[in-house]
């Protein structure tokens, strides 16, 4: 038996990672099979090693989860704590991208829902609050469909608008108004593919 430690001492990360009723810690010491509680701001695991070693992983995937996006679903836990034990993912949950050390997996039922829609429609609309993967994974898809020759290329586009066109109280040129639209594709497009691809 073997105990490790985690400093987890905000109050609304604590509940997020942990759940309504604790719903996520008990999900965790049953998949992990080991002790965990919280005290004076520490997270304490208790268990066999290697049991210890993954709960601790996928705690701390949590945390930084929760952290980025505020709340923690239970369906996210269940992804990532399967993904931490090796459990398979079903093949049509995930993204292949062109950089092979690159794995995206859908780890919400909405996610699965979203990469279903794309794959089987022309046009789809997502509407949702920020942080949910919208964008990532829209950018994800194509760059799937582009590595298997399903598209010749990918087209990022901007809001329409025609040159010298009032955009609104925004500061700067029309280049600077459009650039915040087009940062968070660019800045999943680079997570996937080489600079140079991206260029051709």
């Amino acid at each position: 038996m073997i105990e490790s430690t985690l400093s987890i001492s905000e109050p609304q990360l604590v509940l997020s990672l942990f759940g309504a009723r604790d719903q996520h810690l008990r999900l965790l010491r049953e998949q992990f099979g080991v002790t965990i509680t919280h005290r004076d701001g520490e997270v304490r695991i208790l268990g066999p090693k290697e049991a210890v070693s993954g709960a601790t992983k996928a705690l701390e995937q949590l945390k930084r989860y929760a952290e980025r996006n505020g709340n923690l679903d239970a369906e996210t836990v269940a992804a990532i704590i399967a993904q931490i034990r090796g459990a398979s993912v079903p093949n049509k949950a995930r993204v292949d991208v062109i950089n092979p050390s690159r794995q995206i997996v859908a780890r919400t039922e909405g996610q699965h829902r979203y990469i279903h829609a794309i794959r089987n429609h022309d046009l789809t609309f997502a509407v949702g609050p920020a942080g949910t993967g919208k964008t990532y994974l829209a950018v994800a898809l194509a760059v799937e469909a582009l590595k298997q020759r399903l598209v010749r290329k990918v087209v990022l586009v901007r809001p329409a608008v025609e040159a010298g066109e009032n955009l609104g109280f925004l500061p700067g040129d029309l280049q600077a108004k459009i650039n915040p639209y087009l940062r968070p594709l660019l800045d999943a497009l680079h997570e996937m593919i080489d600079y140079d691809q991206i260029k051709r």
